[in-house]
């Protein structure tokens, strides 16, 4: 199983760099404006309270100003770079893992080896960790970067927890993916399926949030990540953690069995 971790998750290394490579670029882009935006700040904040609650808990968070680096951030970078975008390219990287060998038609030949189904699946899943706590590692450092750069402060632990928390996030989503290409022979639907789901939850929660139906948003993984609680409040929501590295599990052990139980002979 570690076999197949460690040569999965070298193969994915380079595509691990380049987005982390986006990511300071938009990192670097983001910060860069903050001096001006915050000149004109009072602007900002009373557009802010205009939007409708849906398209600011979609795209701003919770925060309520964009004048303070936390705000800033939170809702020009991690509410929609992290919550939603991140969350969809490892939905779409998970759906690929199982698929993409039944589709080659490799996946006859690997299993011939002495590893069990499950371990297959476990071990492939393994290998998006490297990768996901690699991006947020250069993440976290050019975001401290910047921002000291442009003469701001930030609360390190605080970020750190962001990125941290963010980890459980992200595996969730994959989680999702993995499902995904364990359920679809082609690469193409498996990926259309498993980033579509994760979207489509998103929205789920965007739209249902603080209603009379906030009980379906309760499905989707990002009503238990909140960017702007960690940073802006610095309150970490130990029991949405929870919730997150239970989802892992569950979602690993279901696609497990499900895999375990498939047919491949067609």
């Amino acid at each position: 199983m570690l076999d197949i971790t460690s040569f999965e998750a070298g193969r994915r290394l380079r595509g691990s760099l380049l987005l982390s490579g986006a990511l300071i670029a938009l990192i670097v882009l983001t910060i860069a404006l903050f001096p001006s935006i915050q000149e004109t700040g009072a602007d900002l904040d009373a557009y802010l309270e205009s939007l409708p609650p849906e398209a600011a808990r979609a795209f701003v968070g919770n925060v309520t100003t964009l004048t303070t680096i936390e705000g800033y951030l939170v809702s020009q970078l991690y509410q929609f770079g992290w919550v939603l975008l991140l969350a969809i390219y490892y939905a779409y990287a998970a759906a690929s893992t199982i698929a993409g060998e039944v589709e080659r038609g490799t996946i006859d030949m690997t299993l011939t080896l002495p590893i069990s189904r499950t371990r297959f699946v476990v071990g492939k899943f393994l290998s998006l960790v490297p990768g996901v706590v690699l991006v947020n590692a250069i993440t976290f450092v050019a975001v401290l970067i910047g921002v000291e750069a442009v003469g701001e402060s930030i609360d390190v632990a605080d970020l750190f927890a962001v990125h941290a928390y963010s980890i459980a996030y992200l595996l969730a989503c994959a989680g999702i993916g993995l499902l995904a290409s364990v359920a679809f022979d082609s690469v193409r639907r498996a990926q259309t399926v498993g980033a579509g789901a994760v979207f489509g939850l998103f929205l789920l929660d965007t739209f249902t949030f603080d209603t009379d139906y906030d009980y379906l948003g309760d499905v989707a993984f990002s009503r238990y990540f909140d960017p702007g609680a960690i940073l802006v409040d610095g309150d970490i929501a130990w029991t949405d953690l929870s919730v997150l590295l239970i989802a892992v599990v569950v979602l690993l052990v279901i696609c497990s069995e499900f895999f375990e139980r498939r047919d491949l002979s067609g």
